[in-house]
């Protein structure tokens, strides 16, 4: 990430994924908001229509789209602006590439070691999104990784959500 000092890809992705909660949509039971009727370009069903599908909306700063996109169940307020600030992070950014690739089988193993956390839904795929900007510290350029899996039949993005309540509550 920009401005951000190195750090371990697992953390990496679990930092992103519980930004991506954070940020990205309605609390827990609440839908996200809808577009209206015959406008919403349905949710990609296709490795290339979910690669399409995100790119375009970074490209055009779409929050409606990630917000249809993203799977905000277990998804508590705060965490659904973190993750919204994230998303809204790479809006008009040039993009260089973006990929779906397999999630490695222990990908979530550092951050769902302390019980605290979990996925949101089964986690199958990543989608990395590398944009063509000089690198901030390293080789590696900007870099967001989306955690992906399939809910009834198309890709939406996973969170990382508390497994129980808030503490003190």
């Amino acid at each position: 990430m920009i401005g951000r000092p190195m750090m371990k890809p697992g953390l990496r992705l679990a930092a992103l994924a519980l930004v991506a909660g954070l940020l990205a949509g309605p609390a827990a039971g609440q839908p996200a908001a809808e577009a209206p009727a015959g406008t919403a370009a349905p949710l990609p069903s296709q490795p290339d229509a979910l690669v399409a599908y995100v790119t375009k909306a970074l490209t055009d700063h779409d929050l409606p789209a990630f917000e249809r996109l993203v799977n905000w169940t277990g998804t508590r307020a705060q965490r659904k602006r973190l993750t919204l600030y994230q998303i809204r992070s790479g809006f008009g950014r040039p993009i260089k590439a973006a990929a779906l690739e397999p999630m490695p089988e222990d990908g979530l193993a550092e951050a769902t070691s302390r019980g605290t956390l979990k996925a949101n839904m089964p986690v199958t795929e990543r989608l990395r999104v590398v944009f063509d900007e000089p690198p901030v510290e390293g080789d590696a350029p900007p870099t967001s990784v989306f955690l992906v899996g399939r809910e009834g039949g198309t890709y939406r993005i996973a969170l990382l959500v508390p497994t129980g309540p808030p503490r003190g509550k």
